[in-house]
């Protein structure tokens, strides 16, 4: 998928890898924090990387921020840290002071050195930036409490503003230049992704976790997901539309902006017939745009083909005005939503207070067992004050993952935590995830099973649990 470029709307989201497609410039934590928060403001700042206070190892995240390095280094130190000379470097410094080479294994003691990279900028970042805020909350609550065997982590974050060519020189820099062990939690387009996948398989570097969407994540050795394959995913949505659903018609608005929006149309409605695989009846189809101010012809279109069962593949602001146009038709179907394509507040929007979506990661709200207690925590201290939302589950997984094998490895470092990731088979993680495996040679194994939330009330309800509903 190449979405298109240089575009001021936000083309589409996550689950789908619908095009993230807004001008990108290097993030700065206060860029992160307001795209985590919600705020479309898109601001940029100059740094390349940034940190949550306590990600680059404080052991108490809640004070201080990470120094946005003005000449292109990663932004990583508390201010008391830098006067300590612990882990971070000011304008110019390298953010991995306490690392050396050798396949990327810090020195004993020192930090642990993970980067995302993704869009986080612009509107794209609203989509995707919770999702590395998660990773930068996980680190600042690891550190907290001591770290990884005894070792602090410091996470490097980058922005690729949808850019391959900036994304294959970020993970390059980190790789290279700040020996960082993995890449975690990255959040980006099917076509940046696909800018660096084979160097990072070259290199050997794990990446470990962040938008699924896309089959890119199903066919490497050195890519590790936290979520059930794409395919595997909107298969996931039909079947919980069959099986919670209020009615078998199913319709599709399907946007005309990228080519995955085309596919998941095709997998559910077309030759993946998916649809009916799993017992629903497929009676409308349109193409819509995103940056339509109306849909009230395709709502009306649809109540006249008596569609019960509505999906959208859109970013949630598209989701939220078709809900609207149709409601204002008297037409209240039921929506049924890929997770990315929905938000922390959607469920209280009108028209959706009965919305069903699939998450292909544990759900974000609604529920608490012990793994997701520990997320909520973290998330209520570092997490920059708003809900949240599917990114944030997503990023909170991938961390999760990655500790499961950086705890579980002889040696930190790109060689041990393949080695370690490699041995995990049936892995959930404690209820944040779908059955997950790691195969050498091939990859991450597929699972056939996906989270289940819906509409209640005006918020998110998990009628299940953290329990997958598998097929």
């Amino acid at each position: 998928m190449t979405p298109p470029r240089n575009r001021s709307t936000l083309a589409a989201v996550a689950v789908l890898s619908l095009a993230l497609a807004a001008c990108g410039t290097r993030v700065d934590h206060d860029t992160i924090v307001r795209a985590a928060a919600g705020n479309g403001s898109g601001a940029t700042g100059a740094g390349t990387g940034s940190t949550l206070p306590g990600a680059d190892g404080s052991a108490d995240g809640a004070t201080g921020d990470g120094t946005a390095d003005e000449s292109g280094g990663a932004a990583t130190a508390t201010a008391e840290e830098d006067q300590q000379g612990e882990s971070g470097a000011r304008s110019g410094g390298s953010a991995t002071s306490g690392s050396s080479g050798g396949g990327g294994q810090g020195r004993r003691g020192g930090p642990i050195v993970i980067g995302s990279v993704g869009t986080y900028s612009g509107p794209g970042g609203v989509a995707f930036a919770q999702g590395p805020r998660a990773l930068q909350a996980w680190a600042a609550a690891t550190n907290a409490k001591g770290g990884i065997n005894g070792r602090r982590v410091q996470v490097i974050v980058m922005d690729d503003g949808a850019d391959a060519a900036k994304g294959r020189s970020h993970v390059q820099e980190l790789v290279e230049e700040r020996n960082a062990v993995a890449i975690v939690a990255s959040f980006t387009t099917t076509h940046t992704l696909a800018a660096w996948k084979s160097y990072v398989e070259k290199k050997k570097v794990p990446v470990v976790g962040g938008d699924c969407s896309t089959t890119l994540w199903s066919n490497s050795p050195m890519m590790f997901s936290q979520c059930p394959a794409s395919a595997t995913a909107m298969d996931g949505l039909v079947n919980i539309g069959a099986k919670y659903g209020k009615g078998k018609k199913i319709g599709g608005l399907i946007c005309t902006e990228s080519d995955a929006c085309s596919h998941a149309g095709n997998h559910v409605f077309g030759d993946g017939r998916a649809a009916e695989r799993f017992g629903l009846d497929p009676v409308y189809q349109a193409k819509i745009s995103i940056t339509q101010p109306d849909y009230t012809a395709e709502c009306i279109q649809a109540r006249n083909a008596g569609v019960e069962l509505l999906m959208v593949t859109g970013d949630p602001n598209t989701v939220a005005r078709v809900a609207s146009s149709c409601r204002r038709q008297n037409f209240t179907p039921q929506f049924l939503q890929p997770g990315a394509t929905v938000a922390a507040d959607s469920a209280a929007k009108p028209g959706l207070s009965n919305v069903l979506a699939s998450m292909p990661v544990f759900p974000f709200a609604g529920t608490s067992s012990s793994a997701i207690s520990e997320f909520n925590a973290a998330w209520k201290k570092y997490g920059g004050g708003k809900a949240a939302g599917p990114a944030a589950a997503q990023g909170w997984a991938s961390a999760k993952v990655f500790e499961k094998a950086a705890r579980g490895a002889g040696d930190i470092s790109r060689a041990g935590l393949a080695k370690e990731l490699y041995t995990f088979r049936g892995e959930r993680f404690g209820g944040l995830t779908v059955p997950l495996g790691y195969v050498a040679g091939k990859g991450t194994t597929d699972s056939k099973c996906t989270f289940y939330m819906r509409g209640s009330g005006g918020k998110w309800a998990a009628p299940v649990g953290e329990r997958a509903v598998c097929w």
